[in-house]
């Protein structure tokens, strides 16, 4: 039966971009970015689950010329190690050959992998890296690391979407020449519901969370996050605020727009109007069931908290959207205090 939610409220002006993040590396922490460019070759974040840790019992089940989604239980990921990668702090940086930070679609530039141990922090020795993963060294490297780590055999894999590279035979190792058009995605969303693309972008609402949080530890929270869930624990890739409490589910199937004060300035900018389609609710897994901001909080079935507290809704926090394209669009950029409207069917 098709979901539909229907909320009292109506309009949705307003709803406005809280935060960003993007994870690079499937399983991996993710990075705080303030604005994010999507390019119209791309359909999701840049490099945003570009990169995974394929346990190599699995390593026939993927073909880097003609890559499909799997499911996660094939990876080394929060779903299969979720205490484990809990542990460590990880940041990827995309470097430009002159040292810039985020210099997108520089066929030189690296990507850039660095692992620290979460209890000792940042000041201490990264475990790993920076190594990058726009090599193949960078990532044998980086394979070696997470087979130690874990024990079991993985390799850390890409898609070649360089055609160039495929008819030559050439090792996958100028990732920014190519665009990202195969996805390490956590569910089959968007194959399901995008003609089998596996580019999604996770919304999760700021205000749902709370309410969820509210209702587990009976509204124990207080301004410095004790005893709280915080939005980041879904991984999502877009942080909503501004919206009622679950009223991102009767946005599926309708588009959203990100709202341009200024068109025309904008447009001189290379920024254009960012559509998203919402597709579907997010199922929450055990993957979520370790918050690594705050392991205090112990192990939790959010799953089974979300049945019990809200039972109309069901084990589904977040939403899936794709990137919608259309006749003006030829790439644009999000940012943080970004507001969305709902177009018009």
């Amino acid at each position: 039966m098709k979901y539909s939610y229907q909320p009292d409220r109506k309009t949705y002006d307003g709803m406005r971009v809280a935060s960003l993040h993007r994870y690079a590396v499937k399983g991996l922490s993710g990075d705080v970015v303030s604005a994010m460019r999507i390019n119209r070759e791309d359909g999701t974040f840049e490099d945003d689950r570009r990169f995974a840790l394929l346990y190599a019992t699995s390593g026939d089940r993927f073909d880097e010329n003609r890559p499909s989604w799997l499911h996660k239980e094939n990876f080394l990921c929060a779903f299969t190690a979720p205490e484990l990668l809990a542990s460590l702090d990880t940041e990827y940086r995309i470097q430009s050959p002159d040292g810039g930070r985020e210099d997108a679609r520089d066929s030189a530039g690296s990507r850039l992998l660095t692992v620290w141990d979460r209890k000792s922090g940042r000041s201490s020795p990264p475990l790993l890296g920076p190594i990058d993963l726009s090599c193949p060294s960078g990532r044998q490297e980086t394979s070696r690391f997470f087979t130690q780590l874990c024990g079991k055999e993985v390799r850390c894999v890409v898609a070649n979407n360089d055609a160039s590279n495929r008819k030559e035979g050439n090792a996958v190792n100028r990732l920014t020449s190519s665009p990202h058009t195969h996805q390490f995605g956590n569910t089959s969303s968007g194959v399901k519901n995008n003609k089998g693309d596996t580019r999604t972008v996770h919304i999760v609402n700021q205000n749902t969370v709370a309410q969820f949080s509210d209702a587990v530890y009976g509204g124990s929270t207080d301004a410095q996050g004790k005893k709280a869930l915080t939005a980041t624990r879904f991984r999502p890739n877009i942080v909503v605020d501004h919206l009622e409490p679950w009223a991102e589910f009767d946005l599926i199937g309708k588009t959203i727009e990100l709202m341009v004060a200024n068109e025309d300035a904008h447009d001189a900018q290379g920024r254009y109007p960012l559509r998203f389609r919402v597709v579907s609710r997010t199922v929450r897994c055990a993957g979520v069931g370790v918050d690594p901001l705050c392991p205090e909080l112990g192990v939790l079935d959010i799953p089974s908290l979300l049945l019990k507290h809200f039972p109309q809704h069901g084990p589904y926090l977040g939403v899936y959207a794709v990137v919608e394209h259309y006749d003006r669009f030829c790439g644009g950029a999000i940012s943080v205090g970004d507001t969305f409207r709902v177009v018009d069917d």
